[in-house]
């Protein structure tokens, strides 16, 4: 899947929000992807918050249009009203890696749930994997590194989390120079998370890693048609089309 998390790009207003998704539906992604944090964090940064009833309007018009709605859940009581209005995918954020509480009510649901590693190292990510090891073909371990600089993004780590624990990996960009998301696609990432924003706001909350809305229909049509130079493990005689 091909997963454009807006996040709290959307700077709590629904107009914005509803922009978002109109031109996500256009750009052929696979996924859409909200947060809904704690409520201690809320609390501090109401303007942030989205009401129930966008969320009831959105998952139905992406529906329609054949997108899959994804929440990255923070507040575990927000759980049931997500199951409520139908919602297709889950995420934990990194910090939550661990809250035991919270990834078996999500793992209850059913759904397919993500799990961001940007703050793990092999040791949490091991203590995760034994907490769900009945239900691994639910998640997708999700390689990021919550940084900006490119020299930290370590794609090699998609190979190694897969070979070590036998699952899904796929890749979240947080890295500032977006080419790297097509240099992912080497790693062969069961999916692909990335922030986008759109124009109305200078600075948004992920500003510096997210892909413009104006160029997101490109962006996807490119991850959509580099994967085919890819091709096999082999090397064959190719008769010459070049003149």
């Amino acid at each position: 899947m091909i997963i454009c998390e807006i996040g709290l790009n959307h700077m709590g207003n629904i107009k914005y929000a509803n922009e978002y998704i109109e031109k996500i539906i256009k750009s052929n992604a696979d996924g859409i992807l909200f947060h809904i944090r704690e409520k201690s964090f809320y609390e501090k940064n109401p303007k942030l918050l989205l009401t129930d009833k966008f969320y009831s309007d959105a998952i139905k018009k992406t529906k329609k249009n054949n997108l899959k709605f994804g929440i990255t859940i923070a507040d575990i009581d927000k759980i049931e009203f997500c199951e409520k209005i139908g919602v297709d995918f889950y995420k934990i954020f990194s910090r939550d890696i661990l809250e035991k509480e919270l990834i078996k009510k999500v793992l209850s649901t059913k759904k397919n749930i993500f799990v961001s590693t940007g703050l793990s190292n092999l040791k949490d990510i091991k203590k995760f994997v034994n907490l769900i090891k009945n239900h691994k073909k639910q998640f997708t371990l999700i390689h990021t590194q919550l940084d900006n600089n490119i020299e930290k993004v370590n794609l090699k780590a998609i190979t190694l989390l897969k070979e070590k624990f036998k699952m899904n990996v796929g890749y979240g960009n947080h890295a500032k120079n977006i080419f790297i998301i097509f240099l992912s696609l080497a790693l062969d990432p069961t999916d692909l998370i990335f922030y986008v924003k759109g124009s109305r706001y200078k600075k948004h909350i992920d500003d510096e890693h997210a892909i413009k809305l104006n160029e997101l229909k490109t962006m996807i049509e490119n991850i959509k048609e580099l994967p085919k130079g890819l091709g096999e493990k082999r090397k064959y005689r190719s008769e010459s089309k070049i003149k």
